[in-house]
This record gives C-alpha cells, structure tokens and sequence, in this order.
C-alpha cells in the first residue's frame, strides 16, 4: 500500500529538462490526488524555493519537503538539518576565480549546505574539471559533485537524497517500500535503491531508467500527470 508519493522538481514537475516552467497537467494531478495522499517534494532548490513552491502547487501545510538534495528536510513544519557544514560557500567562491566562466545560481545566497553554480560547458566536462580542482584542494573526499542538468552542486560527501528520504520514512513511522518515488536526473538514482516504487519519466538519463520500477511512456510533468491519474490508483 503506498503511503507516501514524493516527486522531484526540476525535470519531473517541469514541461521538460530544459525549463523550469512547471507543467500545468502535473499541477492538476497533484491538486487532484492530495486528499488521498500523502505528497512531497524532493528537489535540490533551496529550502525557501522548496516551501514556496509547495504552496503554490497545492500541497497541504506540514507536507513532507526535503531541499537541497537531502540536506533539509521539512516535516509537519518542523525543519531538520541533515548536513554537516563544510563552508562550501566559500569554496565555490574559490572556484568561480579558478574556472572560467563558472558563475552562482540566482538560489546562491538562499543555500547553506547544497551550493549550485553554472558555466556554459557539458554537464560531464564541468563536473570533471571541478572534482579536479577539489582534489588540487584537498577536500575532493569531503565533496559530492554532481549535475542535476540545471546546475552543478557541491554537497557534503555523506548526503543524498537518498539519505534524507529514509530519514522522512523513520519520523513518519513507515516503510521505504511503501513509498513511489518519480525523478529525472542522476541525483535521484540512490533514491531507486531506498523505495518501493522508484519511477522515472521517459526524458529522465539513462542510467535512472534502467534502475527504475517504473519508466513512464511521456517525459517530465506529462509523464507524472499521468502516473498520478493512472498507475498510482493501480499500486
């Protein structure tokens, strides 16, 4: 039976991975479903992005929120802090003197723990030159680096979404395998290990795909429209 329904942000809620648009059928959906369920959200966004969006998507007060990519997680309005701090603010000052063209997300000053930056380069080559300068500093076995596909994130080594989503199954006193999971990106592929149902939209990469339960026929918010409307009733 599932009991919890998290849905990531960018990409999944999205019209497609290359907008932060929302789609309006996946906002529909949501509103049609949150009285029978409980929903939530997992993103990478900052916390206050987080909390806003929930609002204006329809989701109820107290709803499960986890914020960037499992270093806050928000519970029945109570916020939990599952990051250690390593000051990566000021390492990505560092790096944005060291690579060219590397520049802060508008969301830059709103973060504590998950720091995003940007540079006009392949996603890969971005996250390999900056694992390299990490390593030039000492600190690349303290650092995750990844890219959601809208931004590169430098978050503490021992965090994930992951993490943070068997965190939210203990306070709410269910079962990971009771829960249906949908994203996109890379850094919803440990999530796949951790629940019941892990989903992916047709547009998500690859490799989330081949660890999904469910691989979904449309992409982005179409794909979790229909998911919510049709399979879910179904699980």
């Amino acid at each position: 039976m599932v009991k919890l329904v998290l849905l990531d942000i960018d990409g999944t809620l999205t019209r497609d991975r290359n907008t932060e648009a929302l789609e309006p059928e996946a906002v529909a959906a949501i509103q049609e479903v949150v009285n029978r369920y409980v929903v939530g959200l997992v993103t990478g966004n900052a916390l206050v992005v987080t909390q806003a969006l929930a609002r204006y998507i329809g989701l109820p007060k107290g709803s499960p929120l986890i914020a960037e990519n499992g270093c806050f997680l928000d519970y029945n309005n109570e916020v939990h802090e599952l990051c250690e701090d390593l000051n990566l603010r000021n390492v990505a000052l560092e790096l944005m003197r060291i690579i060219p063209g590397l520049r802060p997300t508008y969301q830059f000053n709103y973060r504590r723990f998950d720091i995003t930056l940007w540079a006009p380069k392949d996603p890969h080559e971005l996250v390999t030159i900056v694992r390299r300068e990490l390593e030039r500093m000492g600190i690349d076995g303290k650092v995750r680096v990844s890219h959601s596909g809208y931004a590169l994130h430098l978050q503490p080594i021992n965090s994930s979404k992951a993490v943070a989503v068997k965190h939210l199954c203990k306070l709410m006193g269910i079962s990971c395998n009771d829960v249906v999971y949908v994203g996109d990106s890379d850094t919803d592929i440990d999530v796949m290990d951790v629940v019941g149902y892990g989903v992916a939209v047709s547009n998500a990469v690859e490799e989330l795909k081949r660890k999904a339960k469910i691989v979904l026929p449309k992409p982005s918010g179409k794909g979790v429209a229909d998911f919510l409307r049709y399979y879910l009733p179904k699980l």
